[in-house]
């Protein structure tokens, strides 16, 4: 019964993350302390014990991604900062290209999971070294949630690409909606697509 209920549990967080992510909204999900204990791989990882999944460098500094062999109950470690990845408690998967990050004024990675040709993303964001969640899985059914300097302020944005309709939108690592492109009739027409790159002249007023 125990296993059942838990089912019906993140079934229904997954329904929720794709109801709500369409329109860039955002949807709750468990907060990892920046404060916490240190995890390190051969650590415990919920299922067993820990692996490293990738690994990136910013700011010229180390950081990786932990999770068990299934590629679940993940974490993000950097230096002594160990945080919950919220998008395997959301039942997403973690491969070798889950993690990606940008160096900047202020520097940011998103932890990537794949989820039947969508994506799920989380995004960590380092503050005068110290690295917090921003408490907003980004839910993208085209696929792309990325990181680009958008606005050309040296500190990246993130940029999410939808299919109903097709745009893609932008929001500061505050999670605040900047703008919206216009809106095409294939996910091929924005530009660089898959590695979309956008300026500051691409946005709008979402609608």
């Amino acid at each position: 019964m125990t296993a059942v209920v838990a089912a019906v549990v993140a079934l229904s967080a997954l329904v929720t993350v794709r109801l709500l992510r369409e329109d860039g909204a955002s949807a709750q999900a468990p907060v990892g302390g920046a404060g916490s204990t240190a995890v390190t791989a051969g650590a415990d990882c919920g299922e067993g014990p820990c692996q490293v999944v990738a690994r990136a460098t910013v700011d010229g500094k180390p950081v990786e991604l932990l999770a068990d062999s299934q590629g679940g109950n993940g974490r993000f470690q950097a230096g002594a900062n160990a945080i919950e990845v919220t998008v395997t408690a959301l039942g997403g998967r973690l491969d070798a290209n889950s993690l990606s990050c940008v160096s900047g004024a202020v520097s940011a990675c998103l932890v990537h999971a794949r989820q039947e040709g969508a994506s799920i993303a989380q995004l960590l964001v380092d503050r005068a070294g110290t690295w917090r969640s921003v408490d907003k899985p980004y839910y993208s059914s085209g696929g792309v949630v990325r990181l680009d300097d958008v606005t050309g302020d040296t500190a990246p944005e993130v940029v999410v690409v939808q299919t109903s309709p097709v745009l893609a939108r932008v929001f500061a690592l505050d999670g605040s909606a900047l703008g919206c492109t216009r809106r095409y009739t294939s996910v091929s027409q924005l530009r660089g697509w898959p590695e979309v790159q956008l300026n500051s002249s691409d946005l709008r007023a979402c609608t």
